[in-house]
């Protein structure tokens, strides 16, 4: 265990999008730790979703928030680290803040103990295999980070051309099973507080020239009689933006908020953070 006043020297945590940055590697010399934690908490009251970074003599820690709520603070290896023990551990660091959208912040935080893995090609040639297999996570190479979601670029950068790419996935520990029996008892759940399953079927017919498992005549992905029905065949990602874009559309279309249904059994579970929900 990492005492409470150091933090390990490590490598360098995944890049972040850099494009709303709202500073870059100010130094605590000259903004001070009490008037970031003040500013921070101001922006967290205003629904940030952002990631901040603070960095001194090759050791880091990184702080997460979603729509106003703080997901968290870790260093290397997804260690947690309280915010107190960063201010302690960095009295000197350099401190960035870059706004983020909520998938992406969503991706950043899922990943952040993720091992990354080779691909086989280097880009561009494996890019229809990303699109064509639905690809969640994220894509680096040549100092580069993409961020995807649904085999579609969310933020980011993709690898100059030839160059040898890693990919991070995050939810690598939940199986499709395991996702498919989650999301068969949260609609179960959903469709007692709101009928869902007209809704639903129009939604995917409208879907499914996207996700091909939402088409209706091929009875992969079926809500019926409140109870969803997911082919064991379908692969992890497969399901899951196909699952997160229905339930997205349906409750859209009904006018429900997730956060207003009771699901607090089902938030506590480490598939809700796997199937994406907390992006609804």
């Amino acid at each position: 265990m990492t005492p409470p006043d150091t933090l390990p020297a490590t490598t360098e945590p995944l890049p972040a999008p850099e494009d709303q940055a709202v500073y870059l590697g100010l130094s605590t010399d000259h903004y001070p730790w009490t008037d970031i934690t003040i500013d921070l908490a101001v922006r967290q009251g205003q629904g940030l979703s952002g990631i901040f970074d603070a960095r001194q003599d090759g050791r880091w820690a990184r702080f997460v928030w979603l729509r106003g709520e703080l997901l968290g603070g870790f260093t290397w290896g997804g260690q947690e680290v309280t915010w107190a023990t960063a201010t302690l551990a960095l009295p000197r660091a350099h401190v960035s803040l870059t706004v983020q959208e909520p998938r992406v912040v969503q991706l950043l935080w899922s990943s952040r103990s993720s091992t990354p893995q080779p691909l086989a090609e280097p880009w561009p040639g494996v890019q229809e295999g990303l699109q064509r297999d639905m690809f969640t996570g994220v894509v680096l190479g040549g100092g580069h980070s993409s961020y995807w979601e649904a085999g579609q670029i969310q933020a980011g950068t993709v690898p100059p051309p030839g160059t040898a790419c890693l990919t991070i996935t995050p939810y690598s520990e939940i199986s499709a099973a395991q996702l498919a029996g989650f999301w068969q008892a949260l609609l179960v759940t959903v469709n007692r507080s709101v009928p869902l399953e007209t809704t639903w079927r129009e939604v995917c017919t409208r879907l499914c020239s996207t996700y091909d498992c939402l088409d209706p005549f091929a009875q992969e992905i079926v809500l019926r009689g409140g109870h969803l029905f997911v082919d064991p065949e379908l692969s992890l990602q497969q399901i899951r933006p196909a699952l997160l874009a229905a339930l997205r559309g349906t409750l859209s279309r009904l006018g429900v908020r997730l956060n207003d249904l009771p699901l607090m059994e089902l938030r506590a579970r480490p598939e809700w953070t796997a199937a994406g929900l907390e992006t609804l």
